[in-house]
């Protein structure tokens, strides 16, 4: 299954872990975001902000699941953007959010989980002592 994690920029380090996880499940985890780096010294903020935009929108729509992680606060709106799309524009993801819902949007999800350990239980229920969070 293709999977976009979607949950704030800051949160990066701490989904790495869990994006492996879900590689090690079998799952193919497309959110390149993840491991972006610094803005290349050619490009205007404006240029690369549209690149990463871009990019993000293909990977979003190539996915089977998007993982929506509110566990932190977001200031960029990406996340809700991504959501958004999911639940409009690409009706047909299947959407799992991860956290307490913040917004009535929280409620049009499949699936609702308190934290990634119970997220990843789902994922993987056939071997709990797998899931090392």
């Amino acid at each position: 299954m293709k999977i976009y994690l979607a949950g704030s920029f800051n949160s990066r380090n701490r989904l790495r872990p869990i994006r492996d996880k879900l590689w090690e499940f079998g799952n193919e985890v497309v959110s390149s975001w993840l491991d972006e780096v610094a803005q290349p010294k050619n490009l205007s903020k404006k240029e690369f902000y549209k690149k990463l935009a871009l990019k993000d929108i293909a990977e979003l729509k190539s996915a089977d699941l998007v993982i929506v992680d509110v566990l932190e606060p977001s200031s960029s709106g990406g996340r809700d953007t991504e959501l958004g799309l999911a639940l409009g524009a690409f009706a047909t993801k299947q959407i799992f959010l991860v956290g307490p819902p913040v917004s009535v949007f929280h409620e049009l999800v499949d699936d609702q989980f308190a934290s990634w350990d119970m997220c990843l239980h789902k994922m993987n229920p056939e071997h709990p002592d797998d899931i090392p969070f």
